[in-house]
């Protein structure tokens, strides 16, 4: 039985996730942020206004990064760990918990791709392990 399927989904998953990734950096991070303004910032110094923005510069960078990672995690174990016909609960249970991931942060073509791509390794895991058990 092919993994065919298991494969592409993944490997969308893997693009999606690094295109979003440096949507994340360059869009929200490299994008000077506005300086706090209105009421906020007629109270606060500019000290700490560079201060919050300093912090939620890190913070995007560092989520950016998280997503390009995995993305990158995701086109490797696709090109390397899915091989027709082979059975491994491990990148199964991968994929849900990326899946899983994608629907705490809200992104939500990750989520559809990991859950879909989960459900049917899994399903093929199960064909695979029939069909050995019917050829013994």
């Amino acid at each position: 039985m092919t993994r065919k399927l298991e494969r592409r989904l993944s490997t969308a998953m893997g693009v999606w996730q690094i295109i979003d990734g440096l949507v994340t950096i360059i869009y929200f991070g490299l994008i000077k942020l506005a300086p706090l303004t209105g009421k906020l910032g007629n109270a606060i110094t500019e000290q700490a206004s560079q201060t919050v923005n300093s912090s939620m510069f890190t913070l995007t960078c560092t989520f950016g990064s998280l997503l390009i990672g995995l993305g990158l995690l995701n086109l490797v174990s696709a090109k390397r760990y899915l091989k027709d016909g082979t059975t491994a609960k491990k990148h199964g249970l991968f994929l849900l918990g990326q899946g899983l991931f994608s629907y705490f942060v809200l992104d939500i073509p990750s989520m559809i791709l990991g859950i879909c791509s989960g459900v049917v390794y899994f399903a093929k895991n199960k064909a695979l392990k029939q069909q050995a058990v019917a050829q013994s």
